[in-house]
């Protein structure tokens, strides 16, 4: 790994760590060596240690007393609070813009699925996934609100360290979002409100038999 040098060396180890949560290098769980991490990032110890602090008081890590700092295992709890409150943020973040939007940024909506033709194969759903992430962003990003963009940003970072891939297929999920955008290039803020909240419902209830399937 590329040796940090720059004036802003904690905010630069603070995303250099978080991208290591990310890729699985520091995985959920996992004890951190602020030594060793340290010298992976080829920094001192004091960045470090101002970094995971940072994240600890992010909740991204856990500070246990007498043992230290652990990558933040995510129990299906925080999961499944996670996808409730992320429903409702990106109902209310649509109901916030939709009538504020110009067409051409309403059409932007129109143009993420519209290639895709089921069944998709496998660099199909990989392509997908990508196009799913890009549509749920959109409606967060647009709405202006700078609470919900923030925690949305959170929320990312939470659900990328856990989700590799998509809940549900696109054969289920596909003509949701379709709905979706229909109702948001109809400016139906009420309907479009209550798909979205919907489709993130549904996704918590198969995380939820999975859980208990493997329990």
């Amino acid at each position: 790994m590329a040796k940090i040098k720059n004036d802003h060396l904690v905010d630069l180890v603070y995303e250099k760590v978080k991208q290591m949560i990310l890729d699985g290098a520091l995985i959920p769980g996992e004890k951190i060596n602020k030594i060793e991490l340290a010298n992976i990032l080829g920094v001192s110890i004091t960045p470090v240690n101002e970094v995971v602090n940072r994240l600890a008081g992010e909740k991204f890590i856990d500070k246990i007393n007498g043992s230290g700092y652990y990558v933040k295992k995510l129990t299906f709890e925080d999961l499944k609070d996670f996808f409730a409150v992320r429903a409702g943020l990106e109902g209310i973040a649509i109901r916030l813009c939709i009538n504020e939007l110009s067409n051409k940024k309403l059409n932007e909506f129109n143009n993420i699925f519209n290639k895709f033709i089921l069944p998709l194969n496998g660099e199909e759903v990989k392509r997908y996934l990508k196009a799913d992430q890009k549509f749920h962003e959109k409606i967060i990003n647009l709405c202006g609100n700078s609470i919900i963009i923030d925690f949305n940003k959170n929320f990312n970072f939470v659900m990328k360290s856990y989700q590799k891939g998509l809940i549900r297929p696109p054969k289920e999920t596909f003509s949701e979002h379709m709905e979706i955008i229909k109702s948001i290039l109809e400016r139906n803020g009420q309907k479009a409100q209550e798909l979205i909240i919907s489709h993130h419902l549904k996704s918590r209830e198969v995380l939820k038999t999975k859980h208990l399937k493997y329990e």
